[in-house]
């Protein structure tokens, strides 16, 4: 929803421009120890598809390389397949960051889902309204109204900067490498605006439990098209893995069923999971002492354990091998099955006890009888 007077927006109480837009004013956090400098964490860009219109929104940390340009990390994602878009016409893609929003934002910005799909509008599904927005001072853009801070600018089609390492989710640091070239051409802010610097380091931080929760909801929607719809219960992405270990409840219904949904689970949408293991329906799912048990007497390594090679990895696994020829951005290495439900027979064994128990006809037995 537009609002049509940006004076009704509070994110418009400040513009800046010219040399009052600083970088270098801001409050960008220094995480870790060999971090090379500050950089902001929380933006989130909004960019538009240039032939289609169609708006994203997703993270991009940003280092701060002075007072009107920053590093602009660029994953092989959504907003990678845009900026491409831009580069074939010659052309800077126009950028907001937005900085500090509603939860529903935050979490939006960080969901994965099909290309095309805008994620402002599932933030709105969430908050059950439409998210109140207002054009940018410098681009078409719309931002949301009530952010409490916005930083306008473009990305050079032709342009690069060394960026990195910087310490990451993984609690590891990533390779040093490159990222495109964000310029500044206008901010605004409410008057006093709170700047969100997400903390973004080894387990726990902020990116952990808002990247998480989001890998968590996007693999239960693409495990329930499995098989027409396994028997869910419970998915859990481990933030103390560093986001690559997902953890999968289910009622198994015949067997081979939790393979396969370990191996749906290691193809979803997200790059992240390396590790995936599944659990039954008497296990908690959030209870690592639990999931645990479930993997030292559940588990049969020659049977049950799964190894898948030569697969794309996350570009965080600094395990993994780079592809030859490609950047750090580009992995190959194993991903990992481990079935830790009980074994079939025991279930065949278990269905077949309580079918005994139970009277095969049941007008003729006083229930009352039966339980006594």
């Amino acid at each position: 929803m537009t609002i049509d007077d940006a004076k009704d927006a509070p994110v418009k109480e400040v513009i800046l421009t010219g040399e009052d837009a600083d970088l270098t004013k801001l409050p960008a956090m220094w995480t870790s120890e060999e971090d090379p400098g500050p950089y902001i964490a929380s933006g989130m860009a909004v960019i538009k598809d240039p032939e289609t219109g169609t708006r994203n929104m997703s993270y991009h940390r940003q280092q701060i390389l002075g007072p009107d340009r920053s590093g602009f990390l660029i994953c092989p994602r959504h907003a990678l397949r845009t900026y491409q878009k831009y580069q074939e016409r010659n052309e800077a893609m126009p950028v907001a960051m937005v900085v500090g929003v509603h939860p529903a934002i935050l979490y939006a910005g960080g969901f994965t889902t099909r290309y095309g799909i805008d994620e402002l509008s599932l933030a709105g599904g969430l908050l059950e309204d439409p998210v109140r927005l207002v054009k940018c001072e410098t681009s078409d853009l719309e931002v949301p109204a009530d952010a409490e801070m916005i930083i306008e600018g473009e990305i050079l089609p032709d342009a690069m900067t060394e960026e990195g390492p910087f310490g990451e989710v993984t609690g590891g640091y990533a390779e040093e490498g490159s990222t495109e070239i964000f310029v500044v051409k206008a901010i605004t802010h409410r008057k006093d605006p709170i700047f969100y610097g997400m903390h973004s380091g080894a387990p726990m931080t902020d990116p952990q439990s808002i990247t998480g929760t989001c890998v968590e909801a996007a693999l239960f929607e693409h495990l329930s098209k499995v098989e027409g719809g396994l028997d869910l219960l419970d998915i859990r992405c481990l933030g103390v893995s560093g986001l690559m270990a997902v953890v999968i409840k289910l009622r198994p219904r015949i067997a081979g069923q939790a393979k396969t949904a370990l191996l749906a689970a290691l193809s979803s949408p997200y790059l992240h999971p390396k590790l995936a293991i599944a659990i039954d329906e008497d296990m908690d799912a959030s209870d690592l002492n639990q999931v645990f048990w479930s993997l030292t007497t559940r588990v049969h390594a020659e049977q049950d354990v799964t190894k898948i090679d030569n697969t794309r990895i996350w570009s965080l696994d600094n395990a993994s091998d780079i592809v030859p020829g490609m950047s750090p951005m580009y992995r190959i290495g194993t991903k990992v099955a481990i079935d830790a439900t009980k074994p079939w027979s025991t279930r065949i064994e278990d269905k077949t006890r309580f079918d005994r128990a139970m009277p095969t006809n049941y007008d003729s037995v006083d229930i009352e009888d039966f339980f006594t």
